[in-house]
C-alpha cells in the first residue's frame, strides 16, 4: 500500500508536469504562429510558475501527545528506517512544523525564535526574511546528524513570567504557571515559534507538503494556523487517543479549528495498541475499537467512514521491520487508501480546474482561428477551381464582393474598437474597486472601531465593519462586471449576425468563494469572541494577535478577488479580440489572393499551389494545437475541427 500511495503522488507530479509542458508548448505555438499581446504571454508564464510552486498540503492537528509526529513518520518516512520527526515521550515537536522539498535549496531545518512573537510581524512575513531564522544544515546520508538536528524541534527554554505573558504564552491567573515559576520566577516555553524542514524525499519531491502542529495552546496562540494554514490544507488529519475518545479539549480544537473549516477532514483514533489485551479475544478488542469509532463519529458529527483507528507506532515498527502481520494489525492501510483514492485525486482535480478555466478558453480561441482559416482556404480553393476557363469579369465580381465584405467588416471592427476602449475603461474602474488603496482605507476605518482596550467586543465591531465593507465592494464589482458583459454581448451579436461568428459564451465573474471565505473569517471571529477564556481574560495580546491575523487573511481574500477579476477581464475580452483580429487577417489574405488572380489569370495554378502550402502550414498548426488540448483536457480536443481538414485538402488537390 505504501508503494501505491507513493505511486499516486508520483502520478500527481507527472500530471502537473504534463500541464506545465502543455503550457510551455502553447507559449511556443503562440510565438510561432500568432501575434499576441505581452500581457497574455505574461499570464501564461505566471500560471506555469504557480504550478511549479504548487504543493499537496496535508495538516495533522491534535491536542498534545496524540501521536501526530509518529503518524507522519509511519505514513511517509518509514523508508528512512528511523524516525524523521521526534516523537518519544517528552520529546515531541513543540512548534508548528512544515516539511517539504525545495529543489533549489540544500536540505535544512530553519527555526524561528519564539521571541519574534513580541513583534507584530506575521509568520508569512517572516518567511520572506531568512535573517530572522536559525538554520541547521541537514545531511540525509548521516542518520545521527539528522536525528540531532531534528531534536531541536522539541527544544524549550525558561523565561521570566513577564516575558511569557508579553509573548502571549501564559496568563496571570494560570495556577499551574504559579507553581511552575515558584522557585525562580521563570517558566518553560517553546524555544521556537515555527520550523521549516527542507528534506529530499520521493514523496516530497512529488509535491507533498506536511504541516505538523503542536497542541491546543500553540493553535490558539498562532491564529495564522487556524485562519490560514489549516483551512488551506488539502486534507486535515485530526488525531485522538483511542482509549480516551473525544475529550473536552479535543472537541474544542475540532470545533474551533477543523470542523466546517476544511473540505477533507479525517478523524484518526491513534494508539489502538493500548487496547491489545492478551486476556481478550481479537473479536472483543475489535468490538471495543468499533464502538469507539461509532462514538467518535457521533460526537464529531461526521460520517463513520471518516473515522479511522490506527496504531502509528506499530505501523512504523511494522514497516521498518518488514512485518506484514504487525502492519496489517496497525490499521494504517485504510488511511493510506484514503490518501491514494480520495485526497490526492481531489487535489489533482482542483489543480486542473484552476488552470483549465483560463487556459482552455485561450486554446479554444486559437484553435477556432486555425479552423476558420482552413475553412477559408477551402472556400478560396473551390472558387479558384471554378475560374478555370472563365473570363476576367467573373474574377472581377468576386474581387469586388470580397472588397465590399472587407469594408463592411472593417466598419464593424472600427465600432468594436470604441466598445473595446469603453470595456477597458470600465475594466480599470472595476479593478480600482479592488485596489490596495481601497483596502487600506477599509482597514483604517475598521481599525477605528477598536478601542485601546482591545476587547473582544471591539474586535467584533471592527471585523464586522470590515467584512461588511468588503462585501459592499464585491457587490459594486458584480454590477460593473454585468455592465461589461452586456457591452460585449451587444458588440459580439453584430459580428454573429453580419459575419457569421460562432456563438461565444463568456463566463460571468463569480466572487462567491471569496464571500464564503469572508463568512468563514466572520465565524472564526465569533468563535474566538465567544470563547469563555477570552471573554473572562480579555487578553490584549491575544485579541491584538487575532486581529492582525484576521486582517492578513482579509487582505489575502481581497487580493485574490482582484486577481480573479483581472483574469476574468482577460478571459472575457481576449477571445473576442483574437477572433476579430484573425477574421480581419483572413479577409485581407483572401482579398490579396483574388487580386493576384485578377491581375494575372495565368497565375491561377501558382495561386492554387500557394493555397496548398498555406493549407499544409495551417494543418501543422492545427495538429499542434489539438495535441496541446489533448494534453490539458483529452475529452475536449476537437473532433469537429479534425473533420474540416480532409474536405479542404481534397478541394485543394482537385484544383491542383
Amino acid at each position: 500500500m505504501a508503494n501505491r500511495l507513493e505511486q499516486e503522488i508520483v502520478n500527481y507530479q507527472q500530471r502537473r508536469d504534463v500541464v506545465l509542458g502543455a503550457l510551455e508548448a502553447y507559449r511556443g505555438w503562440l510565438d510561432r504562429y500568432a501575434s499576441i499581446e505581452a500581457q497574455q504571454t505574461l499570464r501564461l508564464y505566471d500560471l506555469a510558475e504557480s504550478l511549479k510552486q504548487d504543493r499537496l498540503v496535508l495538516a495533522f492537528v491534535a491536542e498534545f501527545s496524540r501521536g501526530k509526529s509518529e503518524l507522519i513518520n509511519a505514513l511517509f518516512f518509514a523508508d528512512l528506517k528511523q524516525r524523521l520527526l521526534p516523537s518519544d515521550a517528552g520529546r515531541t515537536t513543540m512548534c508548528p512544523t512544515e516539511i517539504f522539498h525545495d529543489v533549489d535549496s540544500k536540505p535544512y531545518v530553519r527555526l524561528l525564535p519564539i521571541e519574534t512573537r513580541l513583534r507584530d510581524a506575521s509568520i508569512a512575513t517572516l518567511k520572506r526574511m531568512p535573517i530572522e531564522w536559525s538554520t541547521i544544515s541537514l545531511d540525509p546520508s548521516n542518520a545521527m546528524q539528522m536525528s540531532a538536528a531534528l531534536r531541536s524541534l522539541a527544544e524549550v527554554k525558561r523565561v521570566s513570567a513577564a516575558e511569557a505573558r508579553a509573548m502571549g504564552l501564559c496568563d496571570e491567573d494560570d495556577a499551574g504557571l504559579a507553581r511552575q515559576g515558584a522557585a525562580d520566577g521563570r517558566v518553560e516555553v517553546p524555544a521556537w515559534r515555527y520550523a521549516l524542514i527542507n528534506f529530499p524525499h520521493p514523496l516530497l519531491n512529488g509535491g507533498l507538503a506536511i504541516l505538523d502542529t503542536p497542541g491546543l495552546n500553540a493553535l490558539g496562540n498562532e491564529p495564522e494556523l487556524t485562519l490560514n494554514a489549516i483551512p488551506n490544507a488539502h486534507g486535515v488529519f485530526f488525531l485522538l487517543a483511542t482509549d480516551t475518545g473525544v475529550t473536552r479539549s479535543d472537541l474544542d480544537i475540532w470545533e474551533n479549528t477543523v470542523y466546517r473549516r476544511v473540505h477533507h477532514h479525517i478523524a484518526v483514533l491513534n494508539k489502538i495498541d493500548m487496547l491489545w489485551d492478551e486476556l481478550k479475544s481479537e473479536a472483543e478488542i475489535d468490538a471495543i475499537i468499533q464502538r469507539q469509532i461509532e462514538q467518535t463519529a457521533q460526537q464529531l458529527r461526521i460520517p463513520r467512514h471518516q473515522v479511522f483507528a490506527v496504531s502509528a507506532q506499530k505501523a512504523l515498527v511494522g514497516k521498518i521491520r518488514e512485518d506484514p502481520a504487525l502492519l496489517e494489525r496497525s490499521g494504517i492501510a485504510a488511511l493510506e487508501t484514503l490518501l491514494a483514492d480520495k485526497i490526492i485525486p481531489s487535489r489533482q482535480a482542483l489543480l486542473h480546474q484552476s488552470v483549465h478555466r483560463e487556459v482552455l478558453a485561450m486554446l479554444e480561441t486559437s484553435r477556432h482561428g486555425v479552423v476558420s482559416r482552413l475553412e477559408a482556404i477551402r472556400g478560396d480553393a473551390e472558387q479558384l477551381g471554378a475560374f478555370t476557363g472563365k473570363n476576367r469579369e467573373v474574377v472581377t465580381k468576386l474581387r469586388d464582393r470580397l472588397v465590399t465584405e472587407k469594408r463592411g467588416y472593417d466598419a464593424v471592427a472600427l465600432n468594436f474598437k470604441i466598445t473595446r476602449n469603453l470595456v477597458q475603461q470600465q475594466g480599470r474602474s472595476l479593478l480600482s474597486e479592488l485596489s490596495g488603496d481601497v483596502l487600506d482605507a477599509l482597514l483604517e476605518k475598521s481599525r477605528a472601531h477598536l478601542d485601546e482596550s482591545w476587547t473582544t467586543a471591539s474586535l467584533t465591531r471592527g471585523m464586522n465593519h470590515l467584512f461588511g465593507r468588503i462585501n459592499a465592494q464585491f457587490a459594486r464589482v458584480d454590477t460593473a462586471a454585468a455592465n461589461i458583459l452586456a457591452l460585449l454581448d451587444s458588440a459580439y451579436r453584430r459580428f454573429q449576425e453580419q459575419h457569421g461568428f460562432p456563438q461565444l459564451n463568456p463566463p460571468r465573474l463569480d466572487l462567491e468563494r471569496h464571500r464564503e471565505r469572508l463568512a468563514g473569517l466572520a465565524r472564526s471571529t465569533g468563535m474566538f469572541c465567544r470563547d469563555p477564556l477570552n471573554l473572562m481574560l480579555e487578553k490584549r495580546f491575544m485579541v491584538s494577535r487575532f486581529y492582525q491575523s484576521l486582517v492578513a487573511e482579509a487582505r489575502t481574500v481581497f487580493e485574490m478577488a482582484r486577481m480573479e477579476a483581472d483574469a476574468w477581464l482577460r478571459m472575457t475580452l481576449d477571445p473576442l479580440v483574437i477572433r476579430i483580429r484573425d477574421h480581419k487577417t483572413q479577409l485581407e489574405l483572401r482579398v490579396e489572393n483574388i487580386r493576384k488572380v485578377h491581375d494575372n489569370l495565368d497565375s491561377l495554378q501558382a495561386k492554387v499551389a500557394e493555397l496548398k502550402q498555406q493549407f499544409d502550414d495551417l494543418g501543422k498548426q492545427h495538429q499542434e494545437i489539438n495535441a496541446i488540448l489533448r494534453a490539458l483536457a483529452p475529452d475536449t480536443a476537437g473532433a469537429s475541427a479534425d473533420k474540416t481538414s480532409p474536405p479542404a485538402l481534397r478541394v485543394v488537390q482537385a484544383v491542383a
